[in-house]
């Protein structure tokens, strides 16, 4: 799963997470999580992050990091770069400022919708 959809996935009701994942788990790298099980132990550590993180799980040599936007994500947020450059601990020590960043447009969004 690209990590846009894993951040997004996350955060949605348990009921929801396990209907999308019968439909199977294409494997697109040799670290792509295809295991129920696994993915939704990521998945509990991105809950607990507020973050997904992706070591090379989508494409070979990309790296990433996202945030999702909102409560009930929607849209999310994301740095991706080469996995030479953007490491595990690069991705975790910006994780914060992407996270808040997440949260500076959710809360842009709401104010928006508000004013309509």
């Amino acid at each position: 799963m690209d990590p846009s959809g894993k951040a997004i996935l996350a955060f949605l009701p348990d009921e929801n997470i396990k209907h999308i994942l019968e439909r199977g788990m294409p494997g697109y790298t040799q670290n792509t999580l295809t295991s129920p099980e696994i993915f939704l132990e990521d998945l509990r550590h991105v809950r607990e992050r507020g973050i997904a993180i992706s070591v090379e799980e989508f494409e070979d040599g990309i790296n990433a990091i996202v945030a999702p936007i909102c409560n009930r994500p929607i849209a999310s947020i994301s740095i991706a770069g080469p996995a030479y450059r953007l490491t595990r601990e690069r991705m975790l020590e910006i994780g914060p400022d992407l996270l808040a960043t997440a949260k500076n447009i959710a809360i842009e969004v709401e104010r928006t919708l508000n004013l309509e």
